[in-house]
């Protein structure tokens, strides 16, 4: 089902060989079937969506490809000529949604839209005093989605329904294990790295994900999650966390997060590719960072969705369906 392009570690840009024929308009009319409000074609997790995700597998060409998936157990995979650009937004949402809720249960994590299905391209007259990077254009720093609750997501999915047309914002990708690599060949880098694993550092929310715009939320987590080969991060969330906990600020975390930042951003070998248009991003959140290479052009537009292994209804957190 997928060609193999090009392979960079446990990281790798595939290409489809298949049609989705009949199975296309199958997805659409089950999903299309299970939701009364598509919530602005962002839908949310759906109340039955264990139940559904059963039916959706039930499709032959989304079984075939939700099992290519997981088979992969690559740490990120790019899969090119999708076969979604002729769709409508709304059928084109359905069927990321489908693919989401085949690989676990997609969750909105927005406690104001509750949207699943969210885009990611400049906003123009925000006025949230924390804009998160997928509302504007440049550069985003190397993070893993989620960082700032309680149970970040184990994997995302990003469509690039057109991506930018100026030469940049490629997609960029560090595997957890390099970024550890990395500070284990010097002895401040050793230090850090036992201070981060232990560490209660606090996670700024952004306003946009916020309950209320000009309400400071925070969360607390060490930097190194499981066995040390899963990451929290998202460096400005940590840096006005830490102004909004200056008790918190020790010299020796805010070095050990320098250091750390400098490793992520200048240092760690990183996936880095222009994906096309058409192409979806799978991801692991917890064991690899993700980015892009700065752009300017306002056209850029992907979808993201999240993906939890655990049921909504048995989340903690922001959540579509279960309450705080």
């Amino acid at each position: 089902m997928f060609s193999t392009i090009e392979q960079s570690g446990n990281i790798a840009v595939v290409k489809t060989n298949f049609t989705w024929g009949d199975d296309l308009a199958k997805v659409i009319a089950i999903i299309e079937a299970h939701f009364e409000d598509f919530n602005d074609n962002g839908f949310y997790p759906h109340p039955d969506e264990e139940a559904l995700q059963k039916q959706l597998l039930s499709v032959p060409t989304l079984r075939n490809f939700a099992e290519q998936l997981a088979e992969r157990k690559a740490r990120g995979l790019a899969i090119t000529d999708l076969g979604l650009a002729g769709l409508s937004e709304a059928h084109r949402n359905a069927v990321l949604y489908a693919i989401a809720l085949t690989q676990g249960f997609p969750t909105s994590t927005d406690q104001r839209t509750h949207r699943v299905a969210w885009d990611v391209r400049a906003r123009q007259g925000v006025q949230s005093k924390f804009v998160t990077f997928s509302e504007r254009t440049g550069n985003a720093d190397m993070h893993t989605d989620s960082s700032f609750y309680p149970m970040p997501e184990e994997q995302f999915l990003l469509y690039v329904v057109s991506s930018a047309r100026c030469n940049g914002g490629e997609s960029l990708l560090i595997d957890v294990e390099d970024i550890v690599a990395e500070l284990e060949r010097t002895e401040e880098g050793r230090a850090a790295y036992a201070l981060l694993r232990t560490a209660q550092v606090p996670f700024r929310v952004p306003s946009v994900y916020a309950a209320q715009d000009d309400q400071i939320e925070l969360f607390y987590a060490p930097v190194f999650q499981e066995d040390g080969l899963a990451m929290r991060w998202r460096y400005d969330s940590i840096e006005k966390g830490l102004a909004s906990r200056p008790d918190l600020a020790t010299p020796e975390l805010v070095t050990a997060l320098r250091l750390l930042n400098g490793i992520v951003e200048e240092h760690a070998p990183r996936f880095v590719r222009q994906l096309p248009d058409d192409t979806l991003l799978w991801a692991d959140n917890h064991r690899t960072l993700h980015g892009r290479a700065m752009y300017t052009d306002p056209g850029r537009h992907l979808i993201r969705i999240r993906v939890s292994s655990t049921p909504n209804a048995h989340r903690v957190g922001p959540s579509g369906i279960s309450a705080d």
